[in-house]
């Protein structure tokens, strides 16, 4: 599946994005290596319109004056949505797109329903480990089948370009008070996916969220490690589909004749 690359104006400046597939706006947001497409992807542009922007300053993109923060890079996806997706639409993010859609839920309310959070960053508590960024060790924890990952297609520049973005944005720590304060206030349909073997996000971060976001679900993706769209694309992209389709209704199998109970 090939994927348009686009640019949409901002008020801090022009932002590019990649789109796919026709029908509902569905917002996708990368994580901290930047855009990659997914088998989820691919699935989800079969139903939706999928409208993937890049954060400034990743994938070779620009730094835009000002924006230095993960809430205001929702600032700035609000305005997306605005201008590509009539004001509201599905938001699904994977680790730093999910703290991103976090913050966007929390700000901006009437433009998200409902919300994915794949392996959220922001919620590792100083107390932990630090993370590590030592390329063997990420390796280890992004991965539980390395072997699954796609060929690299980013250059060396654009590799280096991420990795500051990173800095500039403070996401390294990855720990986030205000949204940890916060997160209760999240009042859209929120689907939590977590892999069973992710050492970089806690089990008690997304238990909280479980506990603190009133309407949500929590699923555990079993063999999967933090890059749960690449360890199991199958079964995360029919959790992804199911979910967004069917909202309460994904917990029943879409095949049982008890569907509308």
């Amino acid at each position: 599946m090939e994927m348009t690359t686009k640019t949409v104006a901002t008020s801090a400046g022009e932002i590019q994005y990649h789109a796919a597939g026709e029908g509902p706006p569905l917002l996708y947001l990368h994580p901290a290596a930047g855009f990659r497409l997914s088998g989820p992807i691919e699935r989800l542009a079969t139903a939706f319109r999928v409208i993937a922007p890049v954060v400034p300053g990743f994938d070779g993109t620009p730094m835009l004056d000002g924006l230095s923060s993960v809430p205001g890079i929702a600032d700035l996806y609000s305005e997306v949505i605005e201008s590509l997706a009539d004001g509201k639409c599905d938001v699904v993010g994977q680790s730093l797109g999910a703290w991103i859609g976090a913050w966007l839920a929390i700000k901006y309310p009437e433009k998200v329903e409902p919300l994915v959070l794949a392996s959220p960053a922001g919620f590792r508590h100083p107390d932990s480990p630090p993370l590590s960024f030592e390329p063997e060790i990420m390796l280890k924890q992004l991965f539980a089948y390395p072997e699954k990952r796609p060929p690299e297609t980013k250059t060396a520049e654009q590799l280096a370009g991420n990795r500051e973005a990173i800095k500039h944005y403070g996401i390294g720590a990855a720990w986030d008070e205000d949204l940890n304060r916060r997160i209760g206030e999240i009042g859209c349909l929120t689907l939590v996916v977590h892999g069973t073997k992710d050492v970089r996000v806690p089990l008690e971060a997304v238990q909280k969220l479980r506990r603190d976001i009133p309407h949500s679900h929590l699923v555990f993706v079993y063999d999967a490690a933090h890059s749960v769209e690449v360890d199991q694309p199958e079964r995360v992209a029919a959790l992804y589909m199911d979910f967004l389709q069917r909202g309460e209704a994904f917990i029943v199998n879409s095949d049982s004749k008890s569907e509308a109970a």
